[in-house]
């Protein structure tokens, strides 16, 4: 996907969190509007948080926008996307 900057978050738009390392984004979870996201806790299942979240707000990553071509190559069946990826 695109990057996106935190202040042009869309709905949709799938927004990416330091939980676990600092190296790499570790939870993941989608934008849903009004500083709000819905991701999966491993405390309450799937859930609505806040940005505004002292925890939230000190762990996010970034974001990134799916096109349609990311959602088109993704729709595909597993073996196919991973023949189309493969490095020849």
């Amino acid at each position: 996907g695109k990057k996106v900057k935190r202040n042009d978050l869309q709905f949709g738009d799938l927004v990416f969190f330091l939980t676990y390392s600092k190296r790499f984004a570790s939870h993941v979870g989608i934008y849903l509007g009004d500083n709000l996201f819905a991701h999966a806790s491993s405390r309450y299942g799937v859930t609505v948080s806040s940005f505004e979240s002292s925890y939230y707000k000190k762990a996010y990553y970034g974001a990134r926008r799916l096109t349609s071509k990311d959602v088109e190559v993704m729709s595909v069946k597993p073996q196919d996307y991973l023949n189309a990826t493969r490095k020849k």
